[in-house]
């Protein structure tokens, strides 16, 4: 009996399958948007939450008028005799604007002799002889510096201008993976002094200093006897751009609510539009199934499972179209929603994250309506008498 039942349940699927087609494309779609919305959502907040793990945990800027300015190196040593201070250093990081002015590369200088400062290029390191990398200027860059010096004939290097007028060529050394493009894209890593010659940057001074504090009791002392020694400081902790991070996705977050409700109020519009006028052939079927002795249960049933297979097959296909979209062709178009102006272009391979839960309320949410919109109509000709509408 329950093979009989799926047989003509497959039938019955295949005999409408020119009446459904139209609800399995749009139902495709709109899955495939939201669900290259959620993974997108998920892969760049993973990666951006991994690039803030290797954040120091406080970053001191030297404040003038409001805006930001160089801070002397001397100061290094008085706020290394704080108590709860691991480890302080200098760092030397900022906009080498193009001809253009309107892209620049990102300028980060590094010591390369100061183990705990250089842990995040760890990878980087590994495959570098350091010694053949500081025996000349060289550097280390990004995918999408890479690709605007190729557009722009610099195979190999590149000549910077200082802001004295001086230029210095500098030798390209070595790439960052493809698949850091999400914060590395316009970096160009080099030695921390010709990164200062670069920049304009006094010998004395630095852009920024950083400290760690590995005890999570001792940071709120930390940062008020920073702030007490100098009036002249602004001190960000990695809690409070874990805080900033969070507020960026809660904005999006709410972005996808918006496209989310959209979304869901046309597709129950289209519905309400194809299953509550159901023509004179589908109230004939019923109908009939009544008539040779089956109950309102059974037909229902029925009808729910047909439209189940229907939802089912093109929720899959959604996820499937979106997966492919976001992870093996790097979401175009979309991306520049959640990632905004791009400074230099570059592919970026975003890290497949899924979130289980996302996917299920994404089901949910749009089956419960769907075979909503199916049950109620199918509900009603089934309790009809059947000789009336077979007539």
């Amino acid at each position: 009996m329950q093979n009989s039942f799926l047989n003509f349940l497959t039938l019955l699927v295949y005999k409408h399958r020119s009446k459904h087609i139209s609800v399995f494309l749009i139902l495709t779609l709109l899955i495939s948007l939201l669900s290259s919305f959620l993974f997108l959502s998920a892969s760049i907040k993973h990666d951006s939450i991994e690039a803030l793990k290797s954040q120091p945990d406080f970053t001191i800027s030297r404040m003038i008028g409001g805006r930001s300015s160089d801070i002397e190196i001397k100061r290094i040593e008085r706020y290394s005799e704080i108590a709860g201070v691991d480890f302080v250093s200098a760092r030397v990081f900022g906009r080498y604007f193009l001809p253009d002015q309107k892209h620049y590369f990102t300028i980060i200088g590094v010591d390369f002799f100061d183990e705990q400062l250089v842990k995040w290029i760890d990878e980087i390191l590994k495959k570098t002889d350091i010694k053949k990398f500081l025996a000349k200027n060289n550097m280390i860059i990004g995918d999408g510096v890479r690709e605007y010096l190729k557009k722009n004939y610099y195979g190999k290097y590149y000549d910077f201008t200082t802001p004295f007028g001086k230029k210095v060529k500098v030798n390209i050394f070595d790439f960052f993976k493809k698949d850091s493009n999400l914060i590395s894209s316009d970096f160009i890593l080099m030695p921390i002094d010709l990164a200062r010659e670069i920049l304009g940057i006094d010998k004395n001074f630095a852009t920024d200093i950083i400290l760690n504090v590995p005890n999570p009791a001792e940071r709120e002392n930390v940062k008020f006897k920073l702030l007490l020694n100098d009036y002249d400081i602004r001190v960000i902790t990695k809690d409070e751009l874990f805080k900033e991070y969070e507020n960026l996705f809660n904005y999006k977050g709410g972005v996808f609510l918006i496209v989310f409700v959209i979304s869901l109020i046309t597709f129950m519009l289209i519905l309400y539009q194809r299953y509550s006028m159901i023509n004179s052939s589908d109230k004939k079927e019923i109908a009939l199934l009544r008539a040779v002795g089956w109950s309102i249960k059974d037909v229902i049933k029925l009808k729910l499972l047909e439209s189940f297979i229907i939802a089912l097959y093109a929720y899959l296909s959604g996820v499937i179209i979106a997966y492919i979209y976001v992870f093996h062709f790097g979401a175009p178009l979309l991306k520049d929603i959640f990632l905004g102006f791009k400074n230099l272009k570059s592919d970026i391979d975003f890290t497949p994250v899924i979130n289980a839960g996302d996917l299920v309320s994404l089901f949910l949410v749009f089956i419960i309506p769907f075979m909503a919109s199916v049950l109620i109509p199918v509900w009603k000709i089934a309790i009809t008498d059947s000789s009336q509408a077979l007539k």
